[in-house]
């Protein structure tokens, strides 16, 4: 019996000494707090239940010297600590007040660059740059921050046997002060030898117009895996890797050598699926990845839907630079039936495709034939057309975009005097931005314009004509169901576009998410501009290949058709 009493009162004892744990840590910075909540041993117990009072104390006793040693690396080697341990009525506070007192300076900086990186440019910014001088606090994370920006930059450049002869740090406490001592030797810098490719089906000159280096160029890392991303990126190739051979460098000189494994030749495409501008749809295509040794290739597509069928080719022959510039030949038979649209278009024609900077550019000229139909009238023109487009994209994921824009403009134009039905002159702009206010909540924008010069406008076919209305442009509204009327009531098209829209998605599981929508705009003849507006909501799913958007739409203006619109549709949302 009186073992088991002392044993309750044991247990109660226990109960009376336990309790949370808080630790207050004041007189520091956030980053030196980070640094000594590291090194704290009792921090272990923080907002935790102790169990064992005893143990607490001991590790309490040993944060002064922890505390100090958290601070040395900020230069700060006289810190003065009040150490606190108290037990509330219910729990324990740990309270450590700092004063950090001064800084230890650096009275001595010896740097010192040997070996040929002595007249490398890039070294001397990285010293140029670097926080360390003397006269200033010692910090240990700029000292050693400093000696890997030296021995990545080495390996960056080419200086394969580069290495820190002396890199130390000493503390005088009496004084006070602190001297740095660093020397680096980079060696000789090494160059690219012979470029050399593993056996493929292409020509070596052509792989090497890739490179932006050549033969007798320094070796840098960054150019090797520049050009790496660059095959890889032509779709000829299911792997590349590029890599110097230094175990077989002679003097100063690096061969390089790619390794190569092609993609197969022939790649086929299929497809199903629905859209509700174009209803069911299916899409068979044909690529070949290579032609010849010389990068040429060749595509073909036939897309078919319950209004649209298009059959088109394309011959592509890259240029002297083949990562900016690209000529191709193109084809193609579009044939278009829908209530507002009776429209048969052929056309083949060349073009150029130039990368500048961020900007893509295509020039390009076009011979089209095209039959149209507008309220049982059926006509038929053919225009050469000259147009340049220019186009951006930026965003760092384009299938999950979370903060990008796009923008395009296109100028477009015929003459009478070549070959074309009539003269016109077309321009068109367009641009989509989304931003995220928070990793649930996006803002996405749309808007786009376009106008037309033309005399007679009736001679201009459904294609080079602007319509709104569809998933895509103002949703609420049929596919390509807003525009001018003719006496008989039919949708006709305009010389003039403007569309708008602004929308909110909140992703409430990692691949799904809801929407609401305003979309605004109209095709038009004339300055009278009248704006048809449709609002609604949406589900989306996030999928592996970009959204799925499934939009209720509901017109808003007076006399419009007020019943719900479905709109479905997949694809990247820039």
């Amino acid at each position: 019996m009186r073992l088991i009493l002392l044993l309750l009162l044991s247990s109660l004892s226990l109960q009376i000494m336990a309790g949370n744990l808080a630790i207050t840590i004041e007189g520091v910075n956030s980053e030196q707090e980070v640094n000594i909540r590291s090194m704290l041993s009792i921090e272990q117990f923080n907002n935790k239940e102790v169990t064992n009072p005893s143990r607490l104390r001991y590790l309490h006793s040993q944060a002064d010297s922890e505390i100090r040693t958290a601070l040395q690396p900020f230069g700060f080697y006289r810190p003065q600590i009040k150490s606190q341990l108290n037990k509330t009525d219910q729990d324990w506070v740990a309270r450590y007040s700092i004063t950090p007192g001064k800084p230890v300076l650096i009275s001595k900086l010896d740097i010192q660059l040997n070996g040929d990186a002595s007249n490398d440019k890039s070294f001397k910014q990285l010293l140029a740059k670097s926080p360390l001088r003397q006269g200033l606090p010692l910090i240990h994370s700029q000292y050693e921050q400093l000696k890997k920006q030296l021995s990545s930059l080495a390996v960056e450049r080419g200086y394969y046997q580069a290495t820190l002869t002396r890199h130390r740090v000493e503390v005088n406490l009496s004084d006070y002060s602190a001297t740095i001592m660093l020397y680096f030797d980079s060696g000789p810098r090494f160059n690219i030898g012979e470029i050399s490719f593993a056996p493929n089906p292409f020509d070596d000159d052509y792989l090497r117009s890739y490179a932006t280096f050549s033969s007798g160029d320094p070796v840098q890392n960054s150019s090797l895996i520049d050009l790496q991303s660059a095959l890889i990126d032509t779709d000829y190739f299911q792997r590349v890797e590029v890599r110097p051979l230094w175990n077989e460098m002679s003097d100063t000189e690096v061969p390089v050598y790619v390794d190569l494994q092609p993609n197969k030749r022939t790649k086929y495409h299929l497809g199903l699926g629905y859209g509700t501008d174009t209803g069911a749809r299916a899409k068979l295509g044909m690529t070949k990845r290579w032609v010849n040794r010389q990068g040429h290739q060749f595509h073909t597509q036939l897309l078919t839907s319950e209004i649209i069928t298009n059959l088109s080719a394309e011959y592509s022959i890259p240029g002297k630079n083949p990562r900016q510039d690209r000529y191709s030949i193109l084809f193609s038979l579009l044939d278009e039936n829908s209530d507002s649209v009776e429209t048969r278009n052929y056309s083949i024609g060349v073009s150029r495709q130039k990368q500048l900077g961020s900007w893509q550019q295509v020039m390009a000229l076009n011979y089209q034939q095209e039959e149209s139909t507008f309220s049982g009238e059926t006509d038929t023109s053919y225009f050469l057309i000259p147009q340049i487009n220019y186009s951006t994209l930026s965003t760092e994921d384009r299938l999950h975009v979370k903060n990008g824009y796009s923008l395009s403009a296109q100028l477009r134009g015929s003459s009478k005097a070549v070959i074309s039905t009539e003269d016109f002159v077309q321009t068109r702009l367009s641009g989509k931005g989304i931003y995220s206010f928070t990793d649930k909540f996006r803002l996405l924008t749309r808007a786009e314009a376009g106008t037309t010069w033309v005399d007679n406008f009736d001679a201009l076919p459904a294609s080079l004509r602007f319509f709104a209305g569809g998933d895509n442009s103002v949703r609420g509204y049929d596919y390509k169901s807003l525009g001018p009327r003719n006496d008989s009531g039919d949708v006709i098209g305009g010389r003039n576009l403007l569309v708008g829209s602004l929308e909110v998605d909140y992703r409430f599981k990692e691949n799904w998410g809801v929407a609401a929508f305003i979309d605004s705009g109209n095709a038009f003849n004339d300055t009278r501009l009248s704006l048809h507006t449709g609002a609604g909501i949406g589900l989306r799913w996030f999928s592996p290949v970009g959204p799925v958007r499934f939009d209720l739409a509901v017109p808003q203006d007076n006399g419009d058709d007020n019943s719900i619109h479905l709109h479905f549709n997949l694809g990247t949302d820039l």
